[in-house]
């Protein structure tokens, strides 16, 4: 996991959570991403923390695409889904 946290530091956003929160397209959007990277970081805009905490919204993106949540830094986390079994 260190790592990965490691790599994560040096990615930049791919994905933004917008006004409208963590829609079904969002979701759609970041499942390709982790199939073709296994590792994404996401960016949430502050209107979308007026209705839901980073940490929510992270469990949430973490649990619709059943990833793991490798890093939560200010506005922005990373998520992780190995694309081989067993490998985390």
């Amino acid at each position: 996991m260190k790592e990965l946290k490691r790599q994560s530091a040096e990615q930049q956003p791919t994905v933004w959570v917008g006004r409208n929160g963590v829609t079904k397209t969002l979701l759609g959007q970041i499942s390709t991403q982790l199939k073709a990277r296994e590792m994404i970081k996401v960016k949430v805009q502050k209107t979308s923390l007026e209705q839901m905490e980073l940490r929510q919204i992270a469990d949430k993106i973490a649990d619709e695409t059943s990833s793991k949540i490798v890093d939560v830094r200010g506005r922005t986390f990373t998520v992780y889904k190995s694309r081989k079994s067993g490998r985390v």
